[in-house]
């Protein structure tokens, strides 16, 4: 491939992935679409990094100009400076207290979870079984979901489904 078209590959999917990030990113913030936009957010943003890396390595005897200039200097510290506030920021702050909730739910007896949940125990054990899960000994739903080789958050899906055929 020539370097002229390996170029426009690089610069087009950088400028494209920067947009759907930027845009995904402002709507996190603004909390439109939270759940829907997150793994978009994520997963684009790793491929986000793939291509600004696969850019700099195609462009890279233009771009180590542009890294010995005072404004990138500067843009690099700043950044830097930004970046360590919020890691130092979080590093102080106590559990996040959705994460608790959520993990306690996840951890606690089965019938502790079931009635947060709101869902009888007889029929959880039939929806799950109906997907080729089984509780055997397990005694948390984060167990059933580790035994099972799948996410919590599917085992709760489907005990929580109002559909019969639990997705």
């Amino acid at each position: 491939m020539k370097t002229g078209n390996k170029r426009d590959i690089a610069t087009s999917f950088t400028s494209l992935m920067f947009l759907v990030i930027g845009i995904s990113g402002v709507m996190l913030y603004f909390h439109f679409y939270d759940m829907q936009v997150r793994e978009l957010h994520e997963t684009l943003g790793l491929v986000f990094v793939v291509a600004t890396i696969f850019h700099i390595f195609v462009n890279w005897k233009s771009m180590k100009n542009y890294f010995s200039k005072k404004i990138f200097i500067f843009a690099l510290i700043m950044t830097t400076l930004v970046a360590s506030g919020f890691i130092v920021k979080s590093l102080n702050q106590d559990v996040n207290p959705k994460l608790l909730v959520i993990q306690s739910v996840l951890k606690a007896p089965l019938e502790k979870s079931f009635d947060l949940l709101n869902v009888k125990y007889d029929d959880a054990v039939k929806k799950l079984e109906k997907q080729n899960i089984r509780i055997l000994d397990n005694k948390t739903i984060f167990e059933i979901a580790k035994a099972s080789k799948t996410s919590p958050f599917r085992i709760v899906l489907i005990i929580t489904s109002q559909n019969e055929n639990n997705r």
